[in-house]
């Protein structure tokens, strides 16, 4: 079975992202902030990760980073979420390796996307 790894420090988004995904034959697998993503993306390596950008601790350009230096994650699909459309933020996720962007507030749609082209 696919697992999802989900971090974002803000519960209700968190919790809406679980429900979207509730349709889906996948485990849901969640963290609160970066360094927590990291530790649950080494110890469950998922199928898909999706990284809230703006988190404490490590913000999801540099969970992306890290984990990209390691052999398991290397072609890991890995999704950025952003509350915002700054050239500043979208550069940091390209760079970091991420895969695709996401914005906030997430829609379905979106989210059937990215289920259906990396899982």
């Amino acid at each position: 079975m696919n697992s999802v790894l989900i971090a974002d420090d803000d519960f209700i988004s968190l919790e809406v992202l679980k429900a979207m995904l509730s349709s889906y034959e996948c485990q849901i697998v969640t963290a609160g902030d970066g360094e927590e993503a990291l530790e649950k993306a080494q110890s469950c390596t998922p199928s898909l990760i999706i990284l809230d950008y703006e988190m404490p601790k490590l913000n999801g350009a540099e969970v992306c980073e890290k984990l990209r230096t390691q052999e398991a994650f290397i072609h890991t699909p890995i999704i950025a979420l952003t509350g915002h459309q700054s050239s500043n933020e979208l550069n940091a996720c390209r760079e970091a390796g991420m895969n695709h962007t996401l914005h906030k507030p997430v829609s379905p749609d979106a989210l059937d996307e990215v289920m259906q082209q990396y899982l």
